[in-house]
């Protein structure tokens, strides 16, 4: 894939953490012209070998080494939750862009040195929230924007799959849980298009998996949110829905318009301000945000811009996932900054 015909420098990247998302990331950077895959790390020395072997580039079991070695323009974090630490700081000392899967943290102080580190380093960060770059997502964003929809009073998400991983995404002290790893995607969304949240309330238990011991997260959950606008929110989400159906849906009702999303690339409009009412269907085939998400940051280093999911907006979601768990923790509503 070229950037609009450009003749660029090649960036050269290297990942930190060579899992499955790690995978799917090189998969696509493999495609872009403007890009060259440099180096790859990962605890597990093998599977930085099978991507260096799969795309070129040199494998290191340390990512210090790597960042001391190569002369890297971005860097691909693709850790767990638990394992993220001082990658992003170091990174950023040194002048290196950076592309982190979300959540980007799993407490809120990490999160913050995080974003103190880039923005004073000055260098360019994307966060893993790439269903910002969704069709249905962009279409419901340029209405808000645009006024089409008017005030919004009431947002509904859901978040239903029939999940489960035998690893350490079954402890909270390590993933979250399904609300602070999973659904983050809905509620990242759900802040975007309607704005901050000020205060929080939740429920979530362990109701389908209790035969599983080793499980700490919750695999249901309940929150309600308002946001700093006065508009109302309901999302739910759970992990012991019907096997093989995924449901990421969400719905924003404005005083002029209602948004109904039921998958990424879709939007349903309903212009209630209109008589008769007119309903407008919008959907894009094939487009893939991921992708669209790597040529962002790709193209906000060529143009000196900023990206569309910078880390502070990482930081924000986390803030507000983390402040759902302790809600429901406590069984009292939580007030964020």
């Amino acid at each position: 894939m070229n950037l609009c015909g450009r003749r660029v420098k090649r960036l050269k990247i290297g990942f930190i953490g060579c899992g499955g998302i790690a995978s799917e990331h090189a998969r696509r950077l493999a495609s872009i012209r403007e890009v060259e895959l440099a180096a790859f790390s990962d605890v597990r020395l093998e599977r930085a070998k099978a991507l260096s072997a799969k795309y070129g580039g040199r494998a290191y079991a340390d990512w210090r080494e790597m960042l001391n070695k190569e002369p890297l323009d971005v860097v691909f974090i693709c850790l767990p939750p638990f394992a993220h630490g001082d990658e992003v700081i170091i990174a950023a000392e040194r002048g290196v862009h950076i592309y982190i899967e979300k959540p980007i943290a799993l407490d809120v102080k990490l999160a913050e040195e995080m974003v103190r580190a880039v923005e004073k380093s000055g260098v360019k960060s994307q966060v893993g929230y790439q269903l910002r770059f969704a069709a249905g997502v962009e279409r419901a964003k340029k209405l808000v924007e645009e006024g089409v929809v008017g005030d919004i009073g009431l947002v509904v998400g859901m978040y239903w799959c029939r999940f489960i991983r035998r690893d350490w995404w079954l402890d909270r002290r390590k993933s979250g849980g399904q609300l602070v790893e999973q659904a983050t995607h809905l509620y990242d969304i759900l802040r975007w298009l309607c704005g901050d949240v000020k205060r929080v309330y939740a429920e979530m238990d362990r109701i389908f998996y209790r035969d599983l011991k080793e499980m700490t997260i919750e695999d249901v959950s309940g929150v309600v949110l308002r946001f700093k606008s006065g508009a109302i929110g309901l999302v739910s989400s759970t992990i012991g829905a019907v096997p093989g159906f995924w449901w990421f849906r969400w719905s924003i009702i404005g005083r002029d318009a209602m948004l109904e999303c039921e998958e990424p690339n879709s939007l349903r409009v309903y212009y209630s301000s209109h008589k008769p009412l007119r309903i407008e269907e919008f959907r894009e085939v094939g487009r893939d945000p991921m992708l669209l998400a790597e040529l962002d940051l790709i193209n906000a280093i060529i143009e000196d811009r900023e990206t569309r999911v910078p880390i502070s907006e990482g930081a924000k979601t986390l803030q507000l996932t983390l402040a759902a768990v302790r809600a429901a923790e406590t069984g009292k509503p939580v007030t964020l900054n």
